[in-house]
């Protein structure tokens, strides 16, 4: 305020179209920039780079200082395979959160699909998501659930973009 008479904060956007929208502006500029615009997309907000796969207290430890230059908003986020085979781990990780982190959202698969009865995590195709047992793909017999900028909603209704 001292410098332009504003108030203003940053905000860890969730703008999740702008990550390949970015991108490709920058590659028309740029050109192909390794581990840059060579991926097509770019990592939203201050998050850990999707492309590695650290354990959920070393994504936070990464992330947990962002945060201060944010005061807008954020979310912090965890992806978990299955919470069915150890609950008590997911327990671990809310708790190391708590001294760690402002705000965490824990992501799992819980996908359905009414033709096979498969329940997990549909696979991203062109045709949009499909039931990895049996290819289904139809939004009237199978119930997709993603994260999208911090709210859940069905892919399969409104496709993601790539990235």
């Amino acid at each position: 305020e001292k410098e332009d008479g504003y108030h203003y904060s940053v905000y860890s956007t969730p703008a999740e179209s702008l990550t390949d929208r970015f991108c490709e502006l920058d590659k028309a500029r740029f050109g192909v920039v390794d581990n840059v615009t060579d991926k097509d997309y770019y990592t939203n907000s201050f998050h850990y780079d999707v492309r590695k796969h650290p354990n959920p207290f070393e994504k936070l430890l990464f992330e947990e200082a962002y945060p201060h230059y944010a005061s807008g908003g954020f979310i912090h986020y965890c992806e978990y395979p299955n919470l069915k085979q150890n609950p008590a781990a997911l327990e671990s990780v809310w708790d190391f959160a708590y001294d760690h982190v402002g705000y965490l959202g824990t992501n799992t698969p819980i996908d359905k699909c009414f033709k096979c009865g498969y329940e997990g995590e549909f696979k991203p195709t062109a045709r949009g998501f499909c039931c990895p047992e049996c290819g289904n793909h139809d939004p009237k017999t199978c119930d997709v659930v993603k994260r999208t900028c911090g709210y859940l909603g069905n892919p399969q209704a409104r496709p993601m973009i790539h990235g």
